[in-house]
């Protein structure tokens, strides 16, 4: 990252938890978290609230979303998908149809959010809320997690599968950042795994709680990049192995 950013603000001060580490790019899984209708499109579920309701986050949250982050999304789902890297997608939502599987609590609020403004907000595995979005749709070969925590190693089998592949560092982008996004990255870090979070392919409701889990998650659980800094990291190890193998 060229410039400094707000949330790299005096974390030189801070002591750092993690050591430092590098990532093999055969060994590295990418991790799509939520960038579902419900979550990252501006007509569906908590785009619609949020305009409807919340027009001053809507205003951050969208924008950032369709100029930022979904184009970055794109361009690291391309360069993992060029260079036969392993990825993985996770979406949230009940596995039942009536979402008795779904956290107590926020089944709870979603009841009330959809009394209050008329938008459902428990939607199930194969409802369209749930899908992944169509300029990220995941190919037949890509596992998709379904998951009804925040984290993505909540309760699934994420986990086991990326050890069975021999993955020992895992990228992680989407939405919302200091929800399913860190919440997936916390669990990572302490499953023992070199866990990275992209600052610009990711996305909260306001600059403040993005700034804030950036700076936690570099100053405890790993590291953070932007997106052209992972790929220009994993690059430059893919052409070094290249050369390797033609010697």
């Amino acid at each position: 990252m060229s410039e400094k950013k707000a949330w790299q603000e005096g974390l030189g001060n801070y002591p750092r938890i993690v050591a430092d580490f590098e990532i093999e790019p055969e060994k590295t899984a990418l991790v799509v978290v939520d960038m579902q209708y419900y979550d990252a499109h501006p007509d569906y579920g908590m785009g619609r609230i949020l305009k409807e309701r919340y027009p001053e986050l809507a205003a951050h949250y969208l924008p950032r979303l369709s100029d930022v982050v979904i184009p970055n999304c794109i361009k690291l789902v391309d360069f993992f998908r060029k260079h036969e890297l392993r990825m993985f997608y996770a979406s949230f939502g009940a596995t039942l149809p009536d979402g008795s599987d779904s956290l107590p609590l926020r089944k709870l609020r979603d009841e009330e959010i959809e009394r209050e403004t008329g938008v459902k907000s428990t939607f199930a595995l194969g409802s369209f809320e749930h899908q992944v979005l169509e300029e990220l749709k995941p190919r037949p070969e890509e596992i998709v997690v379904n998951k009804t925590t925040r984290s993505a190693f909540s309760g699934t089998g994420l986990d086991h599968t990326l050890r069975m592949m021999g993955i020992d560092s895992v990228v992680i982008i989407g939405a919302l950042t200091n929800g399913c996004v860190e919440s997936t990255g916390r669990s990572s870090s302490d499953l023992g795994y070199k866990t990275i979070v992209i600052d610009d392919a990711s996305a909260t409701i306001d600059q403040a709680s993005q700034d804030a889990t950036m700076k936690s998650f570099a100053w405890i659980f790993g590291k953070v990049m932007d997106t052209d800094e992972l790929i220009a990291n994993l690059s430059k190890k893919l052409q070094v192995a290249a050369v390797a193998v033609g010697t």
